[in-house]
């Protein structure tokens, strides 16, 4: 296990025995530094690029929860005509999704978070051009109003 740790993720390791135990890595034998980096607490910069359930403290899988729940929530009552898909519940580290150390909310690929898309339409050539023709410039002679 400590030759694995050290080859992954030598540097944060040294930092979580730094941060936790006061210790540098090569002050103790391999086995008592094996047994002390097995037992990192949960949210340690090892599990985080290890990419495993332990990389999330407890208060931060609450919070994921929470976020699941009112995403949900708000979902279930909005109008059902008017709502999208059902919501994705945020990724968690250890479910082979990437998750940043510094923001779990946020995915490594945002090519892939879903968003809203405008559907095309199609237009006859008379209805494009009567619509190229339209003038949307502001005129500063005329008062705009916005009503709420």
């Amino acid at each position: 296990m400590l030759v694995y740790l050290l080859h992954e993720c030598p540097d944060q390791l040294a930092a979580d025995m730094r941060r936790v135990y006061g210790l540098g890595i090569y002050e103790l034998d391999p086995l008592e530094t094996a047994v002390l980096a097995v037992r990192l607490p949960a949210g340690s910069l090892i599990w985080q690029k290890l990419d495993v359930p332990m990389a999330w403290t407890l208060d931060q899988y609450l919070a994921a929860v929470r976020i699941d729940q009112m995403n949900m929530w708000m979902w279930g009552n909005s109008d059902p005509k008017k709502r999208g898909p059902r919501p994705e519940p945020l990724p968690r580290p250890g479910n082979g999704a990437t998750v940043s150390a510094s923001n779990p909310s946020q995915t490594a690929d945002v090519d892939t978070a879903k968003a809203r898309t405008i559907k095309p339409m199609g237009l006859t050539l008379d209805q494009l051009e009567a619509f190229m023709r339209i003038d949307f410039t502001d005129r500063p002679d005329e008062l705009v109003v916005h009503r709420e």
